[in-house]
């Protein structure tokens, strides 16, 4: 290795620098150590937790199959008492061969009884009930059942035996419910008897299943399979890898840790684990083992660390000051080092950083300044005094000839241009765009030949509340133009505070806008619409609010044709001196 080659291998390793010396010594004086134990823990803690893992597993699956062993014993004592030697069989004997219509009423009632009482008796018992294979009735059951004739060949064999069936996990007989269930089928004199053609059905309830089988018990992610005595499939958690009704294949299992246990009546119950999973907890302690030596490596570099700015402060807080100046971040607290040299550095980059920030509020404050003489060219594009005095004439004239409808439309109309041309500013108050609004309802009411409704609701608390002059009007207006009906029609301004938002609805019951004509009247110059009235519209009301808010307001046009339409906007709620600024 040379010595250009050299140098570059000081560089990457940091070994050039008195910060990256003190780092790599102090790290391999802590690293050095946990590695000699590590070596020595590793093997007598991986057969620890092996054995222990391994144990739990198999301890969890004979619980499991010992609940299955006590579910299935309760489903044969359930059924003991339906058959005829039980207490709810030995009415329904007794009720076949009775022939007193009486008798028969009570002994009904009595079967009844008695199956409510079974069932209370026994919370894991779900729907059970009599099946006559002769008239292919169900009979005394305490649930609707999902088939009136069910087929008991069906279902999936768990266990035969001389007098009664197990079945395995199988979709539940109750109409209302889509779980799976464990039965039981007998016969109420036995399976070989002809003569006595009652079956007995009864399953488990919703919960069973679930409790018996969860994989939660086992503390790790386990998948349960049930068989048969000749390995046929019923159950799988997995039902890709050991699909239900096949032959379980052990070849398929070489990814995973397979236990089994067989019940007393034959069955098998297995659960397999990922290898992977299955050595989770080592994986664990390794971790924490890893978090050790995590945690020594940061001691280390901290002890590091701490030395570096024992040593090289000031170099630290000059840097901290460049960085602070290069992002822009406002940083008005430059700690000082004492020294004058490094000082003076740090106090010309504080100036700096404050002619920088100072310089960008100047800028955004002409941006802001700019956009509002754009909108007040906007309002003077008419010349207001003409229009007044024009106006004033007008209505002089029609005092004078006693046209009192004229005269009254006219002063409103004044009033209503007053306001949106005044010249003492672009901000009021939601009372005076209310206000405004009740006068330019008013005109709009001498002018049309339709009748309309505008109805407030406005809490108090927000009438002082600051906004852009003339947002309201060209939104009800629009409802005019292009929502309302010939009939009756109802306008409702309301508002409403979300949060730090307010939001100011107009809804109308009118005929609605398509998606089509509501992107032309966001997007497009009003005065290309051929709209009557002041020839504003909701382009205008976009643009005011984003100026006025920076940005943080929105308008929404939700409608539905027939139904009507609704316009919202959401903008901050300022106060008066925010407002102003």
């Amino acid at each position: 290795m040379d010595e250009r080659e050299g140098s570059y291998v000081k560089r990457f390793f940091g070994w050039d620098t008195l910060r990256g010396q003190l780092y790599w010594t102090l790290l391999v004086s802590s690293v050095i150590p946990l590695v000699l134990v590590g070596i020595l823990t590793v093997y007598s803690i991986y057969n620890i937790l092996y054995n222990k893992i391994e144990k739990g597993i198999e301890q969890n699956l004979q619980r499991v199959s010992g609940s299955l062993e006590e579910t299935l014993e309760n489903l044969y004592d359930v059924s003991q008492q339906m058959s005829y030697q039980g207490f709810v069989g030995h009415d329904v004997e007794a009720l076949q061969t009775s022939e007193d219509n009486y008798e028969k009423s009570q002994l009904v009632s009595a079967i009844q009884r008695n199956m409510g009482i079974l069932n209370a008796s026994n919370p894991t018992i779900g729907l059970v009930f009599y099946y006559d294979t002769t008239t292919g009735e169900i009979q005394y059951n305490n649930y609707i059942t999902r088939d009136l004739h069910p087929d008991f060949d069906r279902l999936p064999k768990l266990s035969v035996k001389s007098d009664h069936i197990f079945n395995g996990p199988h979709l539940t007989l109750y109409k209302y419910n889509d779980i799976s269930v464990f039965s039981i089928v007998r016969s109420v004199g036995g399976i070989t008897d002809p003569n006595n053609p009652l079956i007995v059905y009864a399953e488990t309830n919703v919960s069973v299943i679930k409790n018996i089988l969860n994989k939660e018990q086992y503390g790790m992610n386990v998948s349960h399979l049930l068989m048969t005595n000749d390995g046929i499939i019923l159950f799988s958690d997995k039902p890709e890898l050991t699909p239900i009704g096949s032959t379980y294949d052990a070849n398929k299992m070489k990814r995973y840790y397979f236990h089994e246990v067989t019940g007393s009546q034959g069955w098998r119950l297995g659960v397999f684990v990922e290898k992977g999973e299955y050595q989770k907890e080592i994986r664990d302690w390794f971790v924490k083992y890893a978090f050790i030596v995590v945690l020594g490596l940061l001691i280390s570099i901290w002890s590091a660390f701490r030395t570096w700015r024992v040593v090289i402060a000031p170099l630290h807080r000059i840097r901290k000051g460049i960085s602070a100046v290069i992002s822009q971040e406002p940083n008005d607290n430059f700690q000082m080092t004492g020294l004058r040299e490094f000082d003076f550095l740090i106090q010309n980059f504080s100036d700096m950083q404050y002619r920088i920030q100072k310089l960008i509020k100047e800028v955004a404050k002409e941006a802001s300044e700019k956009q509002e003489i754009e909108m007040e060219k906007l309002m003077a594009q008419i010349n207001p005094h003409f229009l007044y005095n024009t106006l004033n004439t007008a209505q002089w004239l029609a005092r004078l000839k006693g046209q009192h409808e004229i005269d009254r439309f006219l002063s409103l109309f004044t009033k209503v241009l007053k306001y949106n041309l005044a010249k003492d500013g672009t901000i009021v108050t939601l009372k005076d765009e209310i206000d405004s609004l009740n006068d330019y309802v008013e005109l709009q009411k001498i002018r049309y030949d339709f009748e309309f409704d505008v109805r407030y609701s406005i809490p108090e608390q927000f009438l002082e509340t600051p906004l852009p002059r003339f947002i309201l009007q060209p939104i009800v207006e629009n409802a005019l133009y292009h929502g309302m009906m010939d009939e009756k029609g109802i306008i409702e301004v309301t508002a409403q505070e979300q949060g730090a938002m307010l939001v100011l609805m107009v809804k109308d019951n009118g005929n609605g806008i398509s998606p089509e004509k509501i992107k032309e009247l966001l997007e497009s110059d009003t005065r290309k619409n051929n709209i009557s009235g002041l020839g504003i519209g909701l382009n205008y009301v976009v643009r005011t609010l984003s100026s006025f808010t920076g940005g943080a307001s929105q308008l929404n046009i939700d409608s539905q044709i027939g139904e009507g339409t609704t316009v919202s906007i959401r903008m901050p709620m300022y106060k008066k001196e925010e407002s102003q600024q």
